[in-house]
């Protein structure tokens, strides 16, 4: 029983799927009947590739021809046309409906005719060829009066059988003017797309300028062989794209004057991108009015854009264009304004070592090392300073990562070009600027790049002065140009090695302890501190029982001897006396220390002493530390702590010094 009843209503559905299907093909294909009976146009505007609109209310016939998926004006003049007011008029003759018709035989019986609608000379004709060759169809359709109510149009079917009444805007769309119906752009190549920029001068030097772009950078082709900057270039591409034609002035078929009128018979300027398969120029002609110079005695002055005749190439329109000041003058001096003024170009290459050497045969070289890290899978990296000690023996030593890293590498990698002094310099030239016996010479060393067989291991930078000293000047090993720079790198690129050593002078292993300090005055044979820790003792019940001022002395003092930090290496051995202001002084003070530290053996003690020097222009204080064979300059933590130590508790009025002496830096 069950089993009838499944397969009843499996039947029932089947039936009724089969139902409903037919009536709804049934219902859609009578409404696609009813709105093929409604549409004044049948098949002959699906394809439409030309179109021509002419009548009495245009002031001229226009002609448009579909290439690709693009439409052009052909007449009166050739350019691109507005893609979304020629998709409107398309759109409108393929959905065209009528409201309602009639035949025209029909009409003399109610003493009516063509003349009655506007029908007998069209205010507006359209005219279009659907499809191609022997299937292509032409078609005819005219525009007559509107109705007196409801806003509606007569049309004359293309067979001239019927009159239609359809909405208005048939007419809107197809009595846009030329201004309307063309593009306003002058170039129609995107700017993603474009592969080579090319500019033109007039002039007795007739300058060509080519930049092509290689992957994701830009390069000069032309006149010299160069890096292009990229953000530059691509910001003037961006311009260009959006140059837009102001005052159409006619085609010179028509005015054959205008070539010489306008001059771009004979460019000023010929601007000319390359996409893909395609390639398009614009045309400056003479300029128009041109606007006095910005005045250089107010750097506040506005830019004043500049208006020139223009013509595309390939086309007879000619029209005029403003150009912004900053896009003239980077077209204009492109070979100046576009190029990289980085010097140095070390993007994605990893530097093994930098060599700096000066005039006088002074020469250092800081190398990076791969070194394995017992906490850490992989490698990490470090950097150390090989030189020439006074004895002539090469010394080496851990170089400050932060140092040759955020200092040294970034002055190299943002070393630009103030000025493009010449790009075939003479030998004259390089004397003059100081090239032939350079005040710094930096060699640069190379990993190999992955992937690439052309780039260079070894890059060598030149730096030269004129006689004053003033201008300095760059020139690299790889190029011939000479670069105007700011004097000021030679001051950030030092010769000397201390300038690179590791700011780090010791720091205690993590079981370590300090056990025990003094810090003794030694001009006044007075101990400003001492303390020795005793059994279960620690420095925090020590600091606890200070006064609050010296607390934090204490506690930041602990801090720094714990890892001892220096502002800068001074000197690279130990002296019984230091040089502070000119004057060579004996030590000030003696710090001790006693450590307590863990080995092999056991517990190991040793006693670490520091020598100090007063505190010298309030922000430098000079440490030595004999048993490391340094001398060096406290970093701020270090010297507020021992301030406050020395002077803090004491009464200003009661001693001579109650302020760290004002004096100026002076070296060790």
């Amino acid at each position: 029983m069950r089993t009838k009843i499944t397969l009843f209503l499996l039947l029932l559905n089947v039936v009724l799927f089969f139902f409903i299907f037919g009536v709804e093909r049934k219902w859609r294909t009578e409404i696609l009947i009813d709105e093929a009976k409604s549409r004044v146009l049948g098949p002959e505007a699906a394809n439409i590739q030309t179109l021509k609109i002419s009548g009495d209310s245009l002031a001229e016939s226009v002609q448009l021809e579909r290439n690709g998926d693009s439409w052009r004006i052909t007449s009166p003049y050739e350019w691109p046309a507005n893609p979304h007011a020629v998709s409107r008029i398309v759109n409108e003759l393929q959905f065209l409906e009528h409201y309602t018709s009639f035949a025209v035989d029909n009409l003399s019986a109610t003493d009516l005719s063509l003349v009655d609608y506007g029908l007998d000379n069209p205010k507006l004709t359209v005219s279009f060829r659907s499809g191609s060759g022997e299937n292509a169809i032409e078609t005819s359709l005219a525009i007559g009066d509107t109705t007196k109510i409801g806003q509606r149009l007569y049309v004359l079917s293309p067979d001239s059988t019927r009159v239609h009444v359809v909405p208005d805007t048939l007419a809107n769309s197809l009595s846009l003017d030329l201004e309307q119906l063309r593009t306003n752009a002058c170039f129609t190549i995107p700017v993603f797309e474009v592969r080579s920029l090319n500019l033109q001068n007039d002039g007795p030097a007739n300058v060509r300028v080519r930049l092509r772009r290689q992957n994701n950078q830009w390069q000069f082709e032309s006149p010299v062989v160069t890096r292009a900057s990229k953000s530059r270039t691509e910001s003037t591409l961006s311009d260009i794209a959006t140059l837009r034609t102001s005052d159409f002035l006619g085609a010179p078929s028509e005015q054959p004057d205008l070539l010489t009128t306008s001059g771009t018979n004979t460019p000023s300027l010929r601007i000319t991108l390359e996409g893909n398969n395609r390639r398009e120029s614009l045309l400056l002609g003479n300029e128009i009015d041109p606007p006095t110079a910005i005045n250089p005695d107010d750097p506040n002055s506005e830019p004043v854009d500049r208006k020139f005749y223009a013509q595309m190439e390939g086309r007879d329109a000619i029209f005029t264009v403003v150009l912004p000041q900053r896009l003239a003058t980077n077209l204009r001096s492109a070979q100046s304004e576009l190029r990289e003024k980085t010097i140095l170009d070390l993007e994605d290459r990893r530097i093994d070592a930098i060599t700096l050497a000066d005039d006088l045969g002074q020469e250092i070289t800081i190398q990076k090392l791969d070194t394995n890290d017992s906490k850490a899978t992989g490698v990490i990296s470090s950097w150390q300073v090989v030189a020439r000690g006074a004895d002539g023996t090469l010394r080496t030593d851990p170089a400050d990562a932060d140092v040759v890293e955020q200092e040294l590498l970034r002055t190299l990698r943002l070393l630009r070009s103030e000025s493009f002094e010449r790009d075939v310099p003479t030998d004259a030239e390089l004397e003059d600027w100081g090239l032939k016996r350079p005040r710094r010479t930096i060699t640069l060393s190379f990993q190999p790049a992955l992937g690439s067989t052309t780039a260079p291991d070894r890059i060598t930078l030149l730096i030269g002065t004129d006689q004053t000293g003033d201008d300095a000047y760059a020139k690299t090993g790889l190029e011939t140009f000479v670069y105007g720079i700011d004097e000021v790198f030679l001051r950030n690129t030092p010769l000397d090695p201390l300038h690179y050593r590791e700011r780090l002078v010791r720091e205690l292993p993590a079981g370590a302890r300090i056990t025990g300090i003094e810090l003794q005055d030694l001009s006044a044979n007075a101990t400003d501190f001492a303390h020795q820790l005793v059994e279960e003792e620690t420095w925090e019940s020590v600091i606890a029982t200070h006064p609050p001022a010296q607390q934090a002395s204490l506690t930041a003092l602990l801090a720094s001897l714990r890892t001892l930090q220096s502002q800068r290496i001074v000197a690279d051995e130990f002296r019984d006396t230091v040089r502070v202001n000119g004057q060579t002084l004996p030590w000030r003070y003696r710090m001790n220390l006693n450590l307590s530290l863990s080995g092999d053996g056991g517990e190991q003690e040793e006693v670490f002493t520091l020598f100090l020097a007063d505190r010298d222009g309030g922000d430098r204080q000079l440490v030595g530390a004999p048993g490391l064979s340094l001398i060096f300059e406290a970093n701020h933590e270090l010297i507020d702590a021992v301030w406050n130590l020395t002077y803090g508790n004491r009464d200003p009025g009661s001693i001579e010094l109650t302020t760290p002496p004002d004096l100026p830096e002076t070296d060790a």
